[in-house]
């Protein structure tokens, strides 16, 4: 044995641990640590790792020696002693002290927590009822204002802080000493009239407050005499026309302005109700949490609790870790180097936050203890149905997204169509239009032809020129009636054709975006299934199991906290008791039929890689020892 260890017992769940180690031991890790620094430091006179140990002792120190061997030894020491004195730590242990000659540790060890709950299921606390203060959904109303809220050319007269659009003119006039001074000459000059910050010279802004836009005034101002502007003690005169008023104003609250912010407002009313619902859902979760608190302390002020100092500060621990989490949402990354730019200190922050993880220590070991004493587990049927509760939450999104995606296709498919049916009657119009006129004048020519044939008979022979004119007459009316049949005749085939090729072109339309979209929403739920069956996989095994179950049994536990201070019906404890080593030893014989068939080939593994680093270690230990031999040689 190469050690020896004694235990102390300490108050607050600690055990101290003096331990002494074996001189021989001490010695083989010096000479190991010797050769390391004779390996890595050029000694005079010796080349790399060819100094004697004395020699490295002389020229390091025998302290630099010890500091060599202290965290690898003092692991080994570390465990080798938790071993021997059957101790099981709850965290890592400290260093209290050591000692160079003989080797001599003293280690403070955390030990685990006892917790007695006393009589816990006997503590009632009353639950407070919720309310909603409708001043608080003004308020949220109120926001939405501010952010929609913009400037609004307005017809009336100035006011301060107006954007004003303004044309301005300033001169000084000539004297005998200067000539004519022109301060400014602006035009579309935007200013904003205020009471605290006045332009100067002093006045301005009050002559501008009262006009209208159109309004042109002419006014004379002084700077003062102490003024820092160059015309110090000078008058201007100034001639000014407004040419635009604008005002931030915030939207009226009415229906038009519950559809502003969102889609699924149709009124005023509506988007109230959504306010009020989810001010009400976040009242609920503040008020659970307070009584989930008011429970937790109920318990703590009769139960009995003690635990090492290390409970608190990995608590604290913990919340600084989440503080730099929220920083990094920031884009801080680095923690110190933020506390060192902004003045803090970061041993002032933790002990800003004991008080705070002292309480929380202590609920979260009631906690601990209460999902202990009341049996709680996670079984296959309560992870199978967070995992549902978890897919159906994105498949749902998922399919209310596609479903928009294909709103979205028909509407372009109804414009395209809208699009067509417009060009092709305008196209049919066009083609009746210009048939018209060639018929017009082809009927225009005819007629002058006719009349010109007439004119010339009459003078021959009226009776002659009565049978003509009565056979033309027949005869224009026959063409014109052969020649409107033809017009007819052809529109309704134009029409017929581009009907026949516009509802072709309608259907191809159809199928193929009917196609795409089909193909579209395949391919959309065939990735949301791999994905789904990807999680799936995720939360029942290795990490995202282990995530889940503390989850659930967290919510289980505040769940049968609050149960038993409500009063309400619990399984009593043997029950509960029964029911858990039933389904412990259902999952033990599941476990061991699974593992049978490979603990064999585990075992003989084991065996086989356990040989071969004894081996090696042999190997290594048989060469040092040898080295050793010949440095003291």
């Amino acid at each position: 044995m190469t050690l020896t260890v004694t235990t102390e017992p300490l108050e607050n769940r600690q055990m101290a641990l003096n331990v002494a180690v074996d001189d021989a031991r001490v010695e083989k890790h010096l000479r190991r640590a010797a050769r390391k620094l004779a390996r890595d430091y050029r000694i005079p006179g010796f080349r790399k790792g060819k100094a004697p140990y004395q020699i490295v002792v002389q020229y390091f120190g025998e302290q630099a020696l010890y500091n060599e061997i202290l965290d690898d030894l003092g692991q080994e020491i570390y465990r080798e002693a938790l071993e021997q004195a059957e101790v099981e730590p709850y965290g890592q242990a400290s260093l209290a002290d050591v000692d160079f000659n003989p080797l001599t540790y003293r280690l403070i060890v955390p030990l685990e927590p006892t917790v007695d709950l006393g009589d816990y299921r006997n503590v009632r606390v009353a639950e407070e009822e919720t309310a909603i203060n409708e001043d608080l959904v003004d308020q949220e109303l109120e926001k939405y204002r501010e952010e929609y809220a913009g400037w609004q050319e307005v017809g009336r007269p100035v006011q301060y802080e107006d954007a004003v659009n303004i044309d301005v003119k300033s001169v000084i006039a000539a004297t005998d000493d200067a000539d004519e001074i022109v301060v400014l000459d602006e035009e579309d000059w935007d200013i904003t009239p205020s009471e605290e910050a006045p332009m100067e010279p002093a006045g301005f802004d009050e002559q501008l407050v009262g006009m209208e836009a159109g309004d042109e005034k002419e006014f004379d101002l002084s700077w003062a005499e102490d003024s820092r502007s160059i015309y110090a003690g000078k008058t201007a005169h100034y001639t000014v026309k407004v040419n635009r008023v604008e005002a931030y104003e915030k939207p009226e609250l009415d229906d038009d302005f519950a559809q502003l912010v969102g889609p699924d407002y149709a009124t005023l009313d509506d988007l109230r109700e959504d306010i009020r619902s989810s001010l009400r859902e976040q009242a609920e979760g503040n008020a659970r949490d307070a009584y989930v608190g008011r429970a937790l302390d109920a318990i703590l002020e009769q139960a009995t609790l003690e635990y090492p100092p290390t409970v608190v500060e990995d608590q604290i621990d913990a919340m600084v870790r989440e503080y730099g989490s929220q920083l990094r949402q920031y884009g801080i990354e680095d923690l110190e180097n933020f506390f060192e730019q902004t003045g803090q200190d970061m041993d002032e922050y933790r002990e800003g936050l004991r008080e705070q993880a002292e309480i929380a220590a202590r609920r979260n070991l009631i906690l601990s203890e209460l999902l202990a004493k009341e049996y709680i587990r996670v079984d296959d049927e309560d992870l199978d149905a967070r995992v549902a509760e978890i897919l159906g939450d994105e498949l749902a999104d998922a399919i209310e997204e596609l479903a928009l995606e294909e709103a979205v296709a028909e509407d372009l498919v109804a414009g395209e169509e809208a699009l067509e049916e417009a060009v092709a009657d305008e196209l049919a119009e066009e083609e009746l239009a210009v048939e018209e006129a060639v018929a017009d004048a082809l009927t225009a020519e005819e007629l002058a032809l006719e009349e010109a044939v007439a004119d010339e008979l009459i003078t021959e022979d009226p009776a002659v020129a009565e049978a003509v004119a009565e056979d033309l007459i027949a005869e224009e009316l026959a063409v014109e009636a052969a020649a409107a049949d033809e017009l007819a005749a052809e529109e309704l085939a134009l029409e017929e054709a581009v009907a026949q090729e516009l509802a072709t072109e309608e259907d191809a339309l159809e199928e193929a975006t009917a196609a795409e979209l089909a193909a579209e929403l395949a391919e959309e739920l065939d990735a949301l299934s791999a994905q789904r069956d990807s999680m799936r996989d995720f939360f029942r095994y290795g990490q995202g199991r282990m995530l889940l179950e503390s989850e659930i049994l967290q919510r289980k536990t505040l769940d049968r906290l609050l149960a038993i201070v409500r009063g309400e019906d619990v399984p009593a404890l043997d029950e509960l008791k029964a029911a858990a080593e039933a389904a412990g030893a259902e999952t033990e014989s599941a476990d061991e039929d699974e593992s049978d068939a490979s603990d064999a080939e585990a075992v003989v593994a084991e065996i086989v890689e356990a040989g071969a680093e004894t081996d090696a270690a042999g190997d290594q230990e048989a060469a040092a020892e040898a080295g050793d031999e010949e440095e003291s040689s």
